[in-house]
């Protein structure tokens, strides 16, 4: 027995030591998992703290897992942009149902300060649409039988959400700011009630560029009789509160399919006219519960129908004001005299049956009437308005009825007088004739001042001349500050626009003698004197659709900060969400810039842009410290002195605050400089260094035109030369806008200039001559390469110094050899030349011992042979002699005889 306590407590500890280590153990392969799987299979980039809480301790029996920090981020069209951020998310899960796989029951789910921002892009492009197409493309109908998603929830608690919707496909935009919700529920009953209280301390609400809600303050309370087998929800005690205004509502929801049935009512048939003044913007002040008011207020409306993708349920809205008036109590004037009847009813759920009828609006303000009247039908397809607008507004006199902040002036005098009566479709057919439109609006000396605008607007004078074809802006002359401006021209087709979804067509001038843009800028906003313009409060403009506009702009100055702008000319087009620079001529910073281009905003997330610009004689450093793309693409400028020309075509994105994406920047151009310094810059120091020599700190450029392409967030240059320390260096290579850089240098150095790599090469000729016995020179210039790596901040410097050494010992052991091999032929040469001579006097010799041998012969054989030839003479004449003398004889004989 003993043995079995002891081994029940050692399975108890284990057990226990497995519920405290586990979720730590493998917390890092969890979250490494969890990031993967949600990486690979949306279409976004997910982040989250390490530090996520997995616990069985903490609501033992029941598993926590929490996660903070956690951020959903658009990638593609939605680049950069958050979906989803929180500070803190906590589940408590039954962990029963999760081992026993049956219907999870979620104890509680707490979200902490979550920023959701919901964009549908006017392509109808939703940024939450982020999961991935699934790689198995045969399966056609999922079978969710076994496989639904079953989750039981007891209790949701939302802390300070910040919330966006915005449409831009429907021309919805709805913000929720401080939004607190609870709510709490058996959801493991068939039949329970679910309880929720929200709050939002800020609600706005906007549709086709109307604001109907503005920073309202709400309450909601919601008590459902929830049904879940038949998924039917009834409302029993609930309100909602709209600032000062209070009302109910009740009925039912019903979910059977996909369709949504419903029939809702709301009222507030017994409210104050002072509860619905509190949604005027402006007039909910903090001595709003002081104002003096009269009058009767009713309002209600229903929806009943069904509600899916095609159809939705009739609805109905009604207002009615009567004899009311309000007054604040230190104001001497009231408001009175106000009538409001307004009626907007929908039969049968198609918008286009939807009748809008304000038969009445009529107010008196300070003696000065205003009056209104709007009938619209057909209002989908083909807008028809019964409307007239007519009164008259003293400004001056807003002060005497509305308590203004403090610092804030109005005065002026504004007065309308317009009808509109007829159909849009006979304007798009240019029929004129059928259209009844007339009147103007004019405003005259209107001068306004506020703490956000401490410079003050006046306009002298605005005029508005409306005719069924056109509405003419006859003159337009205003005064912000020192900023003056003026402009005149016409709108075609402004009802279209306006009733309708026709395109304003417009022609405008605009001139102004100065526009000073940093009077707008607050001392907390606005950049040092010295620093390039920082746009990161700037938010990236939407190009509407529907404008197609034209105009012509003429500025003597402008003024942006530390930028100052003369002589702007040129035109600019709007249409089809572009907007077009046509032959814009501008003088800066003491240079002629012209440009042609666009900015346009088919995804208003990622705005595009596309430039042509030419640029004649921008001094370097003015552009480094204006310009943050100099700053980007040359950081070597700010150590440049000089001015440079380029031409430049460029092609990128933007982001939401118009700083240019880099990585999709691609540009084109030819940089010019005529003269320039370059002097205590990193890299060429580490050169110096590298080479002992200080001169190589300063480079001279003189006459370089370049050739550059800035692509995947490079800038390449084409081969040029500058001069450093009298010599030519020739460079080639890339900067990276991530300020890394890869340049090859070559450089002829004299080898005076080389230190202790010249003296190594001195000392080892000398003694190559001393032992050789030769007289080998080197070169006076030698070849030096450069390599430049790193960052333009932290460059890596290598030169070929090291081998310098080896090539120039390797030189003299071959100038050794060919000295030697010289010397040999030499010598070579010389014993033949001196064999060649020995050879020739021997033969010289030879021939004389030869010859005079032959002479010697020849003289013996002419003496032997004259001494023959002598002696046969000599025995020749004794014969003759002797035969002489016998013949003598003979004859002499004969004679005697």
């Amino acid at each position: 027995m003993k043995k079995l306590f002891i081994s029940l407590a050692i399975v108890l500890g284990l057990l226990v030591a497995a519920i405290i280590i586990l979720p730590v153990v493998f917390k890092d392969d969890i979250v490494a998992l969890v990031k993967k799987q949600a990486n690979e299979n949306l279409n976004a980039k997910v982040n989250f703290d390490n530090d996520i809480t997995l616990s069985l301790i903490r609501n033992f029996p029941n598993f926590t897992i929490g996660i903070k920090d956690l951020s959903i981020v658009g990638i593609g069209d939605f680049e950069g942009d958050t979906l989803v951020s929180w500070k803190n998310f906590e589940a408590t899960v039954d962990i029963m149902t999760m081992i026993k796989g049956e219907q999870i029951s979620v104890r509680k789910i707490m979200l902490d300060e979550p920023r959701i921002h919901a964009l549908v892009l006017s392509n109808g492009k939703a940024n939450w649409d982020i999961m991935k197409p699934s790689a198995d493309t045969t399966q056609t109908a999922a079978d969710t039988s076994s496989t639904a998603f079953n989750l039981k929830l007891k209790k949701l608690e939302i802390n300070n959400a910040y919330i966006v919707y915005d449409d831009k496909a429907m021309g919805m935009f709805s913000r929720l700011n401080g939004f607190d919700y609870d709510m709490s529920g058996d959801f493991t009953q068939d039949e329970f009630v679910l309880n929720i209280v929200s709050t939002i301390k800020s609600l706005d609400v906007a549709y086709g560029g109307v604001k109907y809600l503005n920073e309202v303050n709400t309450a909601i309370k919601a008590d459902l009789s929830m049904n879940m087998p038949q998924m039917k929800f009834v409302f029993k005690d609930n309100s909602i509160s709209l600032n000062a205004l209070k009302f109910n509502f009740d009925g039912f929801v019903e979910m059977p399919g996909d369709d949504i049935k419903m029939d809702l009512k709301y009222s507030a048939d017994k409210a104050a006219f002072k509860d619905i003044l509190s949604l005027v913007p402006g007039i909910y002040t903090k001595d709003f519960e002081n104002v003096k008011t009269s009058g009767t207020l009713a309002f209600n409306g229903f929806a009943k129908g069904i509600y899916n993708e095609k159809q939705l349920p009739a609805f109905a809205f009604n207002l009615n004001v009567n004899n009311a008036m309000f007054q604040y109590p230190a104001l001497p004037v009231p408001v009175k005299d106000i009538e409001v009847k307004l009626a907007v009813t929908n039969p049968d759920g198609n918008l286009n049956n939807t009748l809008v009828d304000l038969s009445k609006f009529h107010m008196d303000v300070a003696g000065d009437a205003f009056d209104a009247r709007l009938v619209a039908k057909n209002v989908m397809q083909d807008p028809s308005i019964d409307a007239w607008l007519k009164g008259r507004v003293n400004l001056g006199s807003v002060t005497k009825i509305v308590p203004l902040e403090g610092g804030m002036e109005v005065k002026g005098i504004i007065t309308a007088d317009v009808t509109a009566k007829g159909a849009v479709s006979t304007l798009e057919k240019q029929n004129y004739e059928a259209f009844d439109a007339a009147g103007q609006i004019v405003a005259q000396d209107i001068y306004f001042k506020s703490p956000d605008l401490p410079q003050g607007f006046t306009l002298a004078i605005a005029e508005l001349l409306f005719n069924p074809q056109t509405v003419t802006l006859k003159s337009f002359d205003a005064k912000i500050g020192k900023s003056d401006m003026k402009m005149n021209g016409a709108f075609s087709n402004f009802f279209p626009y306006m009733l309708s979804k026709g395109t304003l067509n417009g022609k405008l001038n605009f001139s102004s003698n100065l526009i000073d843009a940093n009077q707008f800028i607050s001392a907390e906003e606005a950049p040092a004197p010295t620093a390039a313009a920082d746009t990161a409060s700037i938010t990236a403009p939407e190009i509407p659709a529907n404008i197609n506009f034209v105009l012509t702009g003429n500025i003597g100055k402008l003024l942006y900060t530390n930028m100052e702008i003369t002589d702007f000319v040129g035109g600019i087009t709007v249409a089809g969400q572009k907007l077009s620079f046509n032959k814009i001529g501008l003088n800066t910073l003491g240079a002629a810039i012209k440009m042609d281009g666009y900015y346009e905003t088919t995804n208003p997330v990622k705005p595009t842009v596309a430039m042509d610009f030419g640029i004649s004689n921008l001094d370097i450093q003015k552009a480094f410290t204006t310009f943050n793309t100099v700053k980007k693409m040359a950081p070597i400028a700010e150590n440049m002195k000089g001015s440079f020309s380029t031409t430049l075509n460029m092609t990128t994105q933007l982001d939401q605050h118009l700083n240019p994406v880099y990585p999709s920047l691609f540009a084109t151009g030819t940089l010019t400089i005529p003269n320039a310094e370059i002097s205590d810059v990193k890299a060429f120091n580490k050169i110096a260094d590298a080479l002992k020599n200080d001169k190589y700190r300063k480079l001279a450029i003189s006459n370089v035109k370049l050739d550059y392409k800035v692509e995947n967030g490079r800038i390449y240059t084409q081969p040029f030369d500058v001069k450093v320390a009298g010599q030519k260096m020739s460079l080639s290579g890339s900067t990276g806008l991530d300020q890394t850089i890869d340049y090859k240098g070559l450089v002829s150095i004299p080898r005076k200039d080389l230190g202790v790599v010249n003296s190594a090469m001195e000392s080892a000729l000398k003694s190559l001559n001393t032992k050789a016995g030769t007289n080998i020179n080197l070169n006076e210039m030698i070849d030096v390469e450069l390599g430049m790596g790193g960052t333009f901040n932290d460059p890596k410097i290598t030169t070929n110094l090291a081998d310098i050494a080896k090539k120039q010992a390797n030189s003299l052991k071959d100038q050794a050899k060919d000295e030697l091999d010289r010397q040999k032929k030499m010598l070579e040469e010389k014993a033949r030349a001196e064999a060649d001579r020995i050879k020739k006097e021997a033969e010289t010799k030879v021939k004389a011992e030869v010859d005079k041998a032959k002479q010697k012969a020849q003289a013996e054989a002419d003496r032997i042979k004259k001494e023959a030839e002598d002696k046969a003479k000599a025995e020749a004449d004794i014969a003759k002699k002797k035969a002489e003398e016998e013949a003598k004889k003979k004859l002499k004989g004969i004679f005697k005889k």
